[in-house]
């Protein structure tokens, strides 16, 4: 399933961003649509591809290993 269709609802949204919270060190509250990569410490290549396999194993989403490099904010991750 495609994770634009996954992360429809605000619920699955909010779980996506507490998942990337956690990965990342950080409050829920310091990240949003909009926070990008290098952005805060905590997002690092180390941390990025570990967002992106714990993320296709909590939704069941699949992310083609060519897009994984332009996964560069957590929109492009629900979108």
């Amino acid at each position: 399933m495609s994770p634009a269709a996954i992360f429809s609802g605000s619920a699955k949204r909010e779980e996506f961003f507490a998942l990337a919270a956690r990965i990342f060190g950080v409050e829920r509250g310091e990240i949003d649509e909009t926070t990008a990569y290098e952005s805060i410490p905590g997002w690092d290549s180390v941390n990025h591809l570990r967002l992106v396999m714990e993320t296709e194993r909590e939704f069941g989403v699949k992310y083609p290993l060519e897009r994984i490099p332009s996964l560069m904010t957590l929109n492009d991750f629900i979108s």
